[in-house]
């Protein structure tokens, strides 16, 4: 059987566990309230998405929310929540292994997916989960959190964590008015970790729009910022500054934050990383900035250097070291992609995570990751 035909069968397999009631909730889980429909996972056209397991994971749409996933701890009075908010042409199948790894730590563990995205056809080019809808997926992620607040009033940390326009998103829901608690008055989220966090959208759309006449990929992106802004910078200049979470920290109420970046990043400036830190140092919240140099023996990441051709190819993308057509490799980390479990960029991320839940606290300042 080829992949189309083994990837084909997985999405029947796995429609059929939907309907047939799999990963059905208990007793208590509203019923008839779906309003959405969540991407079948085994159906990705990315072979890392289909590779991960669906075990524990559950659909947030049977819940009456918009379409997301979430996965539940063992202890019944769990008293941490962690929203995560995915990047560009993602959903929350990418997140299915660190929902898991999150349930097993005791915190409920949530991911939307972000109302308005879907899949476009740019010439001949299908793009799954298109679109920079990080206002709603703020309003999506806010929204499931305080029904699992409400659900479970044991509740007492809520921890917030993006990975690049993921980390726009959080940050947007962070600085919203709606970002409180049941009682109208508590800050909704207690920390944020921010990985490699499109934090300037405005500095991000003009570089992207720089490249674009030349790059398939950043036209693509530009055409979706100007889809949720609402038009060019020219045309819209507050919408992008209200999209742009280092405008907006003065709306943000946190104990502390963890801001993490890579060397050689390809999709986000580095800069981002530096100035959102700096910001939320200078209005009070504390944070600390994560840098990350190399990518040590983790999955490779997105890097600047990669998007350079050094000699003769043919083959886009591929980056030689000359005319002998070795294939370079860029040391640095990089941009990484959320579901991994090795990229180094990633991988601190979810370790400062881990430690915010274990009690630790953020020490402002600067902290190298060597990555060697």
């Amino acid at each position: 059987m080829n992949n189309l035909a083994f990837r084909s069968v997985l999405a029947g397999l796995a429609l059929l566990l939907q309907a047939c009631g799999g990963g059905a909730l208990d007793d208590s889980t509203p019923a008839g309230k779906g309003v959405a429909t969540e991407a079948v996972c085994a159906a990705s056209s990315d072979e890392r998405i289909v590779a991960m397991s669906d075990e524990g994971v559950r659909l947030t749409s049977e819940l009456g929310l918009a379409a997301g996933r979430y996965a539940l701890p063992a202890v019944t009075a769990p008293t941490r929540l962690v929203v995560m908010f995915h990047g560009n042409h993602n959903d929350s199948c990418s997140w299915r292994n660190h929902l898991r790894q999150a349930a097993e730590r005791g915190a409920i563990a949530v991911a939307m997916d972000y109302t308005g995205q879907r899949t476009e056809q740019v010439g001949e080019k299908a793009i799954e989960n298109y679109g920079w809808f990080v206002r709603e997926g703020a309003a999506d992620s806010i929204a499931a959190a305080k029904y699992f607040l409400a659900k479970y009033p044991s509740i007492t940390q809520v921890f917030a964590f993006g990975v690049s326009m993921g980390g726009n998103a959080s940050g947007m829901a962070i600085a919203s008015a709606d970002a409180v608690r049941l009682d109208g008055a508590t800050p909704l989220f207690d920390y944020w970790v921010d990985v490699e966090g499109a934090n300037n959208l405005i500095e991000e759309y003009l570089i992207i729009r720089a490249v674009a006449p030349g790059v398939g990929d950043a036209a693509v992106a530009q055409a979706e910022i100007e889809e949720e802004a609402g038009g060019p910078i020219e045309e819209v200049p507050e919408a992008y500054g209200d999209l742009t979470n280092v405008r907006r920290v003065q709306d943000m109420e946190l104990k502390g934050a963890v801001v993490v970046h890579g060397v050689d990043d390809g999709l986000v400036s580095t800069s981002q990383s530096p100035e959102m830190a700096a910001a939320l140092n200078a209005a009070g919240i504390p944070a600390e900035l994560k840098t990350v140099f190399l990518r040590g023996e983790g999955e490779s990441g997105g890097t600047v250097t990669g998007n350079f051709v050094l000699g003769p190819s043919g083959v886009a993308g591929d980056v030689y070291t000359g005319a002998t057509g070795e294939t370079y490799e860029s040391p640095f980390a990089g941009h990484g992609w959320e579901g991994s479990d090795t990229q180094l960029v990633v991988k601190t991320g979810f370790d400062a995570l881990w430690a915010l839940m274990d009690g630790a606290t953020v020490q402002p300042g600067e902290s190298p990751v060597a990555g060697n």
